[in-house]
Order: structure tokens, then C-alpha cells, then sequence
């Protein structure tokens, strides 16, 4: 599934940036110019926009499959009240 693919694509390189990051820190410290718009954020982001698009997915799969939120068989709702009036 594509959106797999591309979360894994944007966790390898958020690993790697974070990673590369790290490096400078550890070899540079404060004499290393660091970025304002690091590509960390730009691949969290990504990361995050396809776990909600799986998370989605999912929720989808289960309304289509007739289960709850927690993937379990639905129950069907008694909408009989005739006990209810005794």
C-alpha cells in the first residue's frame, strides 16, 4: 500500500536527519549553523499524515466490516421498549 511506502520512506529519513543531526551536535556543538526549517519536521509531518490516512483507512474498514471503533462485532442496539413501560 502506498501509504506504508511512504511512511517508511519518511522514517528513514527522519532517522537520518535526526541522525545527521546529532553528529553536528556531538562535533560542532553551537559553531555549527543549524536550520530553522529543518527537514526533521518536514518528514515528522509526513509521518504523521500517513499514520492519520491509515488510521482513516482503517476506521473504514471496520464501518464496511460492521465493527466498532475497537474493531469488535457491533452489537445491535434493542430499540424494543416494551419492558420498559412495566
Amino acid at each position: 500500500m502506498a501509504a506504508l511506502r511512504e511512511m517508511e520512506v519518511n522514517l528513514i529519513s527522519l532517522i537520518k536527519a535526526a541522525k545527521e543531526t546529532q553528529s553536528r551536535i556531538a562535533t560542532e556543538g553551537l559553531k555549527h549553523n543549524y536550520s530553522s526549517n529543518h527537514d526533521c519536521y518536514n518528514y515528522a509531518v509526513g509521518v504523521w499524515k500517513q499514520s492519520l490516512r491509515l488510521a482513516e483507512l482503517k476506521k473504514l474498514e471496520y464501518d464496511v466490516t460492521g465493527r466498532d471503533a475497537w474493531g469488535m462485532p457491533k452489537r445491535e442496539k434493542n430499540t424494543n421498549k416494551e419492558n420498559d413501560d412495566d
